[in-house]
């Protein structure tokens, strides 16, 4: 055994309890109960869940221009070039967060709604944190620790209730679905998550994984895509969605996610009619 898994469940506990305390100041706050009343609040049965992939583009999203869409971090730099916004604006992840903060005014002030982690506060802003768009849920800690690079199914739970909290599943995507869910949406379609990142020279090609128009991120910042683990948590949105006769499809024109069934683009538009 290596010292750094000997060491990890001591670390696991002590996170957890840091994070336990956390949860439960967070269900004493306005956000936790902002949250609750989403409970039920679609008004269609059907929306799509958009990635920043290099497969989406701008004739795509004018096509689903009447569409209750989900979009998140840099999706606003296509804005130049289509009148269409998201309805719900997300962006869960520290690091990203970090290197978008100055935009997140004009994000917010771009969809109907928005969603950002209560842990992050202090990097999101004051000012942001108080638009009355504005919905804070907690994200609380999982350990994906594998010391062998495998994930058991069900490593990263599926929240059946957003205003206790929602799972990261080291994906946007992952998160913007159990909003999804919880809202009460019964098919939800996928575009644009390529779920993908060509390499170049052993690292990430930045300039090939992002649709012509949003600006990559600086991965010199970021964790490694870990593409395994997003699978196994994208397979327990499909079994929980399943269990619930909510069809998630993938209308993503190519791209490497094949975890849920297929559809194309236009198909799914013509399934709305």
């Amino acid at each position: 055994m290596n010292i750094k898994s000997f060491l990890h469940p001591i670390v696991v506990k002590a996170k957890e309890s840091v994070d336990d305390k956390h949860h439960k100041k967070y269900l004493k706050t306005n956000d936790h109960f902002l949250m609750k009343k989403l409970k039920d609040t679609a008004q269609s049965t059907r929306c799509f869940v958009i990635g920043n992939g290099p497969s989406l583009s701008i004739t795509d999203l004018e096509v689903i221009q009447n569409e209750v869409t989900f979009a998140s971090n840099r999706i606003y730099g296509m804005y130049e070039r289509t009148s269409w916004r998201p309805t719900y604006y997300c962006s869960q992840d520290q690091k990203v967060l970090a290197q978008i903060k100055n935009d997140l005014s004009f994000a917010v002030s771009n969809c109907k709604q928005a969603f950002f982690p209560y842990n992050y506060k202090e990097i999101i802003g004051n000012d942001v944190c108080a638009m009355k768009n504005v919905h804070l849920f907690y994200k609380p800690y999982v350990s994906v620790y594998s010391e062998d690079g495998t994930y058991p199914e069900g490593i990263m739970p599926f929240s059946n209730d957003v205003s206790r909290q929602v799972y990261d599943g080291l994906s946007i995507t992952y998160a913007m679905i159990q909003l999804a869910v919880y809202m009460g949406f019964k098919e939800i379609y996928l575009l644009g998550v390529d779920h993908n990142y060509p390499m170049k020279n052993g690292v990430v090609d930045m300039s090939q994984s992002y649709a012509e128009g949003i600006k990559p991120i600086d991965m010199s910042t970021q964790y490694p895509p870990e593409l395994l683990l997003c699978e196994v948590s994208y397979r327990e949105a499909r079994r929980f969605c399943e269990n619930r006769k909510i069809s998630i499809k993938n209308a993503t024109r190519g791209g490497k996610l094949e975890v849920f069934e297929r559809i194309s683009l236009e198909e799914a538009i013509q399934n709305g009619k």
